[in-house]
């Protein structure tokens, strides 16, 4: 345990690369030009909300590598090999149906990946805000291998701050919080942070199966795409490493 009762957890693994203990700076690049200070940022809980949908991001998601100073710009550098994001599949209630029963071929998961360059990443040191763009890869036999909600040229651009925000109607403000300041070692710990968007929009879904278009319906219809901004929500809890690099 840490300061403000956070657990040393093994997250699992996804997409070929480890979710590591909380918290974990060891892949840090802390050789890269202008490297200022490692960061390590693990979803802890929240949900994200597609109109009057919903799917829960649990501890499925993770940040992590290595922020520049000012001179050099404050970009994102993630760790060797990799772009910094990891994350495990979640379970779509309802699946493909919409039917929560175990169906042959109706069960879907959801993951989430960097959309584009690492180098898109903002993360703000003072707010612990965090500007990301992402796609979901989406998993089902029916579906195929390529279907995705977002992608490189349109992506799910979220702005979680935990500050309050201002999002178009009909959603209304909410507030982010900060968590509390503990200590492992040399590694500052934020935990129990709160990050939040209800301004995002979210493009419809692509490359879903084969032939006319089908199953790219059926994924829309059933996630209520595409979505507007001001009709959808995100809230990661989440826990916070940093260590400054000597």
């Amino acid at each position: 345990m840490v300061a403000g009762g956070l657990t040393v957890a093994t997250l699992g693994v996804a997409s070929g690369a480890s979710m590591a203990a909380f918290p974990n700076v060891s892949d840090c690049p802390t050789r890269a030009p202008g490297a200022a200070v490692c960061i390590d940022v693990q979803s802890t809980s929240g949900f994200l909300r597609i109109k009057d949908f919903s799917v829960p991001i649990g501890t499925s998601f993770e940040i992590r590598g290595a922020i520049t100073d000012a001179a050099s710009g404050n970009r994102f550098v993630p760790p060797t090999g990799t772009t910094g994001v990891f994350s495990k599949p979640i379970q779509v209630p309802g699946g493909l149906l919409g039917i929560d029963f175990p169906i042959p071929g109706n069960a879907v998961t959801a993951r989430a990946e960097l959309a584009g360059s690492p180098s898109l990443v903002r993360f703000d040191l003072q707010t612990q805000g965090l500007q990301i763009p992402l796609k979901l890869a989406l998993s089902n036999p029916i579906i195929g291998p390529g279907c995705q909600i977002g992608s490189n040229s349109s992506p799910v651009r979220v702005n979680l701050i935990t500050g309050t925000t201002n999002p178009p109607a009909p959603n209304r403000p909410i507030s982010g919080r900060f968590g509390t300041l503990g200590a492992v070692g040399d590694v500052f710990v934020v935990a129990g942070n709160l990050n939040v968007d209800n301004s995002l929009s979210i493009p419809g879904a692509s490359g879903c199966g084969i032939g006319l278009g089908l199953i790219n319906s059926i994924v829309n219809l059933k996630l209520k795409l595409p979505a507007a901004a001001g009709t959808n929500e995100m809230q990661v809890g989440n826990d916070l490493a940093l260590k400054f690099i000597a």
